[in-house]
């Protein structure tokens, strides 16, 4: 592996806002091409009901057997211009709007001052292309890739997690500086083996990396989270990952990853939201489809603190102002909303730790039958923690 290239570039100030800095922007991965997708044939997933057509010329098809629940589009989707081609009461624009909004009355954290000023996060994942929602928020872009994979386009999960995390539109803690690593979770080797083939190596020298960094951080600017949409001690070497997280929780980072129940014992959810149902209503959450049946007891359920993860509008890795709507998320759309959260409550109160965070989550949270869970309640989190 090459040795990645890095270079920690500081923030400056302009008209009271962040401005890019465009030696951290020049980093960053190239956009993606969607290019040969525009004439793919539209397909329903059988297993999550996505029906995905990003970047898709679909002017010509007939989408009216469909509904508003499954659709993935993104600014580059071509609509039929019938009317009867297309879905009932599906208008694109509305839906593309109305889910930038984070949830949960997020915003009114915002309006309060609660926002993730002055604090510092870090998210490891896939290779990043830039954005309007993210850039100015970047202080930091380093690689941890394969030889396959170096000088690869940005990926849509590197886009997504990003402005869920901090974007300044579409974000949980839209004015937190962010370190952005990308990293890979498998190296070619054992393709016929699901989990030999995943490796944990890159992973961890990222945290390795974010622990050094932090060392060199004044204690106001300090990396306090990390978000990892994946599960790098899921792996053939998950020692490597679990050494570097010990350190990390040594010099009080939280790492949250989708293993979290394995590494800290918490217990945490994604939620579904109808698209047609507004993502400041506790009411509009239920527990997703692909999770239906799987019920807990209830004494579980009310010990797992959930946060918003399908029927989001992200950046999109493949323009720097270009949107996608996501029918479904998944936990890797929950995670950077949980860390962009445990930034707001280290900004309210900077001596909260993740077991205080959940712990109050859990106390000031919804309990939600349909959702078979307690949903996380951001404000009343953060007024109890101010107390």
């Amino acid at each position: 592996m090459k040795n990645p290239c890095c270079l920690v570039i500081s923030m400056f100030i302009c008209c009271g806002a962040y401005a890019y800095d465009n030696k951290v922007i020049s980093k960053l991965a190239p956009y993606a091409n969607y290019s040969f997708m525009q004439n793919k044939e539209p397909t329903l997933s059988e297993g999550t009901q996505d029906l995905d057509i990003r970047s898709t010329n679909c002017a010509n098809k007939n989408l009216s057997q469909y509904n508003a629940e499954q659709i993935t589009f993104d600014n580059g989707t071509r609509f039929p211009t019938d009317i009867s081609k297309m879905p009932v009461d599906f208008n694109s624009y509305s839906i593309m709007e109305k889910h930038k909004n984070p949830g949960l009355n997020v915003r009114k954290l915002h309006e309060m001052g609660i926002d993730g000023s002055g604090m510092s996060m870090a998210i490891i994942d896939q290779p990043l292309s830039p954005h309007d929602e993210y850039n100015d928020n970047l202080v930091y872009y380093e690689e941890f890739l394969n030889e396959k994979h170096m000088n690869n386009e940005g990926e849509m999960h590197g886009s997504a997690v990003s402005s869920i995390a901090v974007g300044k539109t579409v974000g949980v803690a839209p004015k937190a500086k962010l370190y952005y690593f990308a990293a890979d979770l498998t190296d070619g080797q054992f393709q016929n083996d699901e989990v030999k083939s995943r490796t944990s190596k890159y992973n961890a020298s990222a945290l390795e990396k974010i622990i050094e960094i932090n060392k060199t951080l004044p204690e106001n600017e300090k990396i306090v989270v990390v978000s990892v949409s994946a599960a790098p001690d899921w792996s053939r070497d998950p020692e490597i990952w679990n050494v570097a997280l010990e350190k990390a929780k040594q010099a009080g980072i939280f790492v949250t990853t989708t293993s979290i129940g394995k590494e800290y014992g918490f217990n945490d959810n994604g939620v579904y939201r109808l698209v047609s149902q507004d993502p400041d209503n506790f009411e509009s959450y239920k527990q997703t489809n692909w999770q239906s049946g799987r019920n807990m007891p209830i004494e579980a359920q009310q010990n797992t603190l959930c946060f918003p993860m399908d029927h989001r509008t992200t950046a999109a890795p493949n323009g720097i102002n270009d949107y996608v709507h996501y029918a479904n998320g998944g936990w890797s759309w929950m995670k950077p909303f949980e860390a962009g959260l445990y930034v707001l409550a280290k900004q309210a109160k900077p001596s909260v730790t993740p077991e205080e965070f959940f712990k109050v989550g859990l106390e000031t949270g919804y309990y939600s039958e349909k959702a078979k869970c307690v949903l996380v309640n951001p404000v009343e989190l953060i007024k109890k923690l101010q107390q």
